[in-house]
């Protein structure tokens, strides 16, 4: 598996890799910003809505003690701003993958995979209506885990357990149709579960790193593809 991130990390610094990331990241980074620089107020005040009355009351109660929770309060919700950017930010990158997954692919088969038949069954418009039922699914899921944003602690899981599935199984569909047929795709997904969730936990730690995951993307592509390429020159 490390074997993997570090000649991923390796094909993620070559010239062809980083000019393909240019543009999806100058996107990411000049959107955000015009999201936060305009409208961070709107974020924090819908996010207020879902306190608990009883913190409500403390921010609008006054008084030494009473201030000092409102700070305490506010700093939460900053914080929770922060990991819904970052998963909002995510999403969006993951979105964007879709389209450059074909030359990642089409890059790693001819310089390190050329021996291994691609038999894919997707397209972007597939990936694009698995894309969207998976946001469905990840939607319902952040909906319903509302209450517990605001538990220290569980919040954070609450919010990163139910977008890691959907990465997984976003990528997984994205990168896996377009070098697996659709037998060879279900049976390894069948078969190798465990390996699976590994390599996208691996994978999906480096969308936890401030800044970093705008880049981020590109090397997670490479790494999930590179795994399925080796796993499938093992099959064969």
């Amino acid at each position: 598996m490390f074997i993997i991130i570090k000649k991923s990390w390796e094909d993620f610094f070559s010239l062809k890799m980083l000019t393909l990331n240019l543009l999806p990241i100058l996107i990411g980074i000049v959107f955000w910003a015009f999201v936060l620089f305009y409208f961070s107020d709107y974020f924090i005040k819908f996010l207020e809505y879902f306190l608990p009355q009883s913190w409500q009351k403390i921010s609008q109660n006054q008084g030494f003690f009473s201030h000092i929770g409102n700070i305490l309060i506010h700093s939460l919700l900053y914080i929770l701003l922060g990991f819904l950017i970052l998963i909002l930010t995510l999403i969006g990158n993951i979105f964007i993958s879709i389209f450059y997954t074909p030359i990642v692919v089409k890059y790693l088969h001819k310089k390190y995979f050329y021996y291994i038949d691609i038999d894919s069954f997707g397209s972007i418009q597939t990936s694009i209506h698995h894309y969207i039922k998976s946001l469905g699914k990840f939607l319902l899921f952040f909906i319903v885990l509302t209450p517990f944003y605001f538990v220290p602690f569980i919040g954070f899981f609450a919010i990163l357990i139910p977008h890691f599935f959907f990465f997984k199984n976003t990528m997984l569909f994205d990168i896996g149709s377009s070098i697996f047929n659709t037998v060879q795709y279900q049976s390894f997904m069948r078969k190798h579960k465990i390996k699976i969730y590994q390599i996208s936990l691996m994978a999906y730690f480096f969308s936890l790193i401030p800044i970093f995951n705008f880049f981020a993307t590109l090397l997670q592509t490479i790494i999930i593809a590179r795994y399925l390429f080796q796993s499938k020159s093992n099959i064969n």
